[in-house]
């Protein structure tokens, strides 16, 4: 029992110290736009008075120094002349693929842009939104505050292709301009149809919310082995004493 214990106390140590060595990041795509407002403001996919299918597709190009890693959360900033807001969105999924797809280059078929490592991320349900509209700096960006954490995080390669948000909304409610950008050649578009969420089409130009998410990177293989090493070392040195005690 004691050297189970010990095991048991072993592997909580493991844990805590491969966990304080994970460090979580935040990254804002577009990376040029994380203290400074976007050029436009929109309601989609969120504040709509019917239902939409929304695609966003963001360049691998904005993650890349980040590796792999594991997106846990999606937040959103209000445009500079939003109001702070509480709402509840009845029902939305929303799905995070790789895609090879990408910005200024979406198809208008919306299976056209999905990757074939599809997730759920949020699963069907309701959602509740909120926003404070505070300053996030002297710039006049507002905060990310408009939070989404996922219900299954999305394991994200940027090597592997370009990320794509695809979102369905399928009762409207009312919340506030989000900030956005929309100009050719910047590393994030869109594909929409207003009024249906099982519509196979829709309309793509090059506008986009500012996002910013909220990711884990995995720890190096090296990392790990240590961690484990350490942890049959310590169990080994507690058995020898536990044996000559005996």
């Amino acid at each position: 029992m004691a050297i189970r214990n010990v095991f048991v106390g072993l592997v909580a140590v493991m844990v805590v110290c491969s966990t304080a060595q994970i460090r979580a990041d935040a990254i804002v795509a577009p990376n040029f736009l994380a203290d400074t407002e976007g050029n436009a403001n929109n309601k989609f996919p969120f504040s709509v008075e019917d239902s939409i299918r929304y695609q966003q597709v963001f360049n691998s190009s904005h993650f890349a120094s980040f590796g792999t890693q594991w997106i846990t959360q999606i937040a959103f900033r209000p445009d500079a002349a939003s109001s702070a807001f509480e709402a509840t969105i009845k029902r939305i999924q929303i799905n995070l693929s790789m895609t090879s797809v990408t910005a200024d280059s979406m198809s208008s078929t919306f299976l056209d842009n999905v990757g074939i490592d599809d997730t759920e991320v949020y699963a069907e349900g309701a959602l509740l939104l909120s926003s404070a509209n505070t300053n996030g700096n002297e710039a006049g960006a507002k905060d990310f505050d408009i939070v989404i954490s996922l219900t299954t995080p999305f394991l994200y390669d940027p090597s592997k292709g370009n990320l794509l948000l695809d979102v369905r909304n399928s009762e409207g409610t009312k919340t506030a301009q989000f900030d956005s950008h929309g100009v050719a050649g910047d590393p994030i578009s869109r594909a929409f149809v207003y009024g249906s969420v099982d519509s196979l089409t829709g309309s793509t130009d090059t506008h986009g919310l500012v996002t910013q998410f909220s990711t884990t990177p995995i720890p190096e293989p090296s990392t790990l082995a240590a961690l484990i090493s350490m942890g049959l070392m310590g169990l080994a040195i507690a058995w020898r004493r536990r044996k000559r005690a005996a």
